[in-house]
């Protein structure tokens, strides 16, 4: 399917509202056309020597369509963005829904920049071709079409040479599109390399301060500026250009017409009543053209924009959801979990992450894995999470393989703990509900208690309902970690993950965090990613990973016994510390 055909049938659930919009457009080409004749009218009776007093119906007739003509421009304006609002929102939720289903792989291969231009600018790009172009398109088919065969009516030579300006008006544009599509594509390229560099630098703001590295930056974004100024002067002066080659076709096409409607009334084969109709109504008939051009031209970006909005849309999920009933609630045994002989890598398989990796955690174990960087201990967490599935082998919950469960079924029974902990723009309360949109304040409270965190919430400013900024900065490291456990404990999962969370916090922090989690892993099946193995020495099991494998698996003490790898990498961290 084209891509301008893919744009048409985002107007499918608006063909109502468009049919209306086009109709209006009508009406609005009906009131210049009847202006036109009217003025041609009365023209045509000065020259015949009429008496003025019996043409004050004329005068009226003009005056009402001038004022018609204000109502249905206000009209079609609103009706018009009503139809974008309805159209973008609708566009908007079916890009996030979808981006939602990519999964954290598609974003750790894209700039975050780059994502948000297509999400908001190219959505808002996309609105002059769906209700401007789109409506015009028919009402210029139309109101052109039954002008031009009036007018052929009147004269066939005449008609002649306005058919062959309304089709070189309409060609012009599509033959010089291809040359356009190209350089716009260019300038959307551009525009959002230098949208996601500004969302850098805004992100990394006291990165750049600490290292004086603002006017480097700096530089970079002079460049990047700057680059995409060449592009928007060249996609101006492409622009410029192709209207002024419509705007020139349709003039000609008028002044031809009536330069040959004037040889024609001197040569006696054509009434000179009937001049004054065709030079006014030709005027008429190339104007639906000329606003076409115009919204053709405003365009221009959206269908660019198009081309990155449905490259999102078309890119595949990284697991496909199977098509079975979700569950009405969330089972609160722990599971038994299965990892049999499972290989995945990153990149389409180019960048092993685990090879035949088969472990058991029996219900209610507490198992660390440990490793160095690279072994693939956070893989782990992304594959029973099905954020991907592994290329090789199966994972079982509870003997049944995850592939088999709703995807919102599956996530509803894990609760993650990661080491670095995002808080969204909001309330401290609306971070907590992310992991129970239902929960009371007396649930939240209750939460934040077993998690070390109600103390320090009630003696921020308004509560429960401070606001934390965005990416949670008004808080400590060590006060977004407490609120990541109290979400734990409100979502209450039978499953749960421990990505590292007591990294990164002070000694004082890092103690309620401990306790926190010692109650929180009481009845679940636990599976924590260590880095510190002075924190995991109470494991029922430790895996230990090496070069994407398993390669040792027993307690702490066995381990150390066995002095093997884990044995080695508590000497290194001894030694490092």
């Amino acid at each position: 399917m084209s891509m301008r055909l893919r744009l048409f049938v985002l107007l499918k659930s608006v063909a109502g509202a468009i049919s209306l919009k086009t109709l209006l457009g009508l009406l609005l080409t009906g009131t210049y056309v009847v202006q036109a004749w009217a003025v041609a009218e009365f023209l045509n009776a000065i020259f015949l020597g009429r008496q003025l007093d019996s043409l004050w119906w004329m005068m009226l007739l003009i005056g009402g369509m001038i004022l018609l003509r204000a109502g249905l421009v206000w009209l079609n304006e609103v009706l018009g963005k009503k139809i974008a609002c309805n159209v973008k929102e609708r566009l908007r939720k079916q890009i996030f829904t979808h981006f939602l289903s990519l999964g954290p792989g598609y974003q750790e291969q894209r700039r975050s920049g780059n994502i948000q231009s297509v999400l908001t600018d190219g959505v808002e790009a996309v609105e002059p071709f769906l209700v401007g172009y789109v409506p015009q398109l028919l009402t210029t088919f139309v109101g052109a079409g039954v002008l031009t065969a009036y007018i052929w009516g009147l004269d066939g030579i005449v008609g002649a040479v306005i058919l062959t300006g309304v089709i070189l008006a309409v060609v012009v544009p599509q033959v010089g599109s291809i040359f356009v599509s190209r350089v716009l594509l260019e300038y959307w390229s551009v525009y959002g390399s230098l949208n996601a560099h500004y969302i850098d630098s805004m992100q990394g703001m006291t990165t750049l301060k600490v290292f004086n590295a603002g006017q480097k930056k700096e530089q970079e974004l002079e460049r990047h500026g700057h680059d995409f100024y060449r592009k928007s002067m060249n996609s101006l002066g492409v622009s410029l250009f192709d209207s002024s080659l419509v705007s020139w076709v349709s003039a000609a096409g008028t002044v031809f017409a009536s330069g040959v409607g004037a040889l024609r009334v001197a040569g006696g084969n054509l009434p000179s009543t009937e001049l004054f109709v065709i030079l006014f109504l030709s005027v008429e008939c190339f104007r639906p053209l000329h606003d076409l051009n115009r919204f053709w031209h405003q365009s221009y970006l959206g269908i660019s924009a198009a081309k990155s909005i449905f490259a999102v849309l078309d890119e595949p999920p990284a697991v496909v959801a199977p098509e079975v009933e979700e569950k009405a609630e969330t089972v609160k045994r722990p599971p038994r979990i299965q990892l049999r002989d499972v290989s995945f890598a990153y990149s389409q398989g180019k960048r092993p992450a685990l090879e035949q990796v088969s472990f058991t955690i029996e219900p209610g174990e507490t198992v660390a894995v440990v490793g160095k960087s690279g072994s693939g201990k956070s893989t782990l967490v992304n594959l029973l999470l099905r954020f991907y599935d592994p290329q090789q082998g199966e994972i079982l919950y509870d003997g049944e393989n995850i592939r088999d469960y709703a995807l919102d079924d599956l996530r509803r029974q894990i609760s993650v703990v990661f080491q670095e902990t995002n808080l969204f723009y909001g309330s401290v309360a609306d971070n907590l509900r992310l992991a129970r949109p239902d929960a009371s304040r007396a649930e939240l409270e209750e939460a934040a208690k077993k998690a070390h965190a109600h103390q320090f919430i009630m003696e921020l400013k308004d509560g429960y309902d401070t606001h934390v900024g965005e990416r949670g900065t008004r808080l400590s490291g060590g006060q977004r970690q407490r609120i990541a456990l109290a979400r734990a404990f409100l979502k209450d999962a039978p499953v749960l993950i421990l990505d590292e969370a007591t990294s990164n916090v002070d000694g004082e922090s890092e103690k309620k965090i401990q306790e926190a989690l010692d109650l929180l892993v009481r009845g679940r099946t636990t599976l924590i990613i260590a880095h510190r193995l002075s924190t995991i020495q109470g494991a029922n099991k430790i895996f230990v990973l090496d070069n994407f494998r398993l390669a040792e698996c027993g307690s702490h003490e066995k381990l150390v016994e066995n002095r093997g790898i884990y044995w080695r990498l508590i000497e290194a961290q001894q030694m490092g510390g």
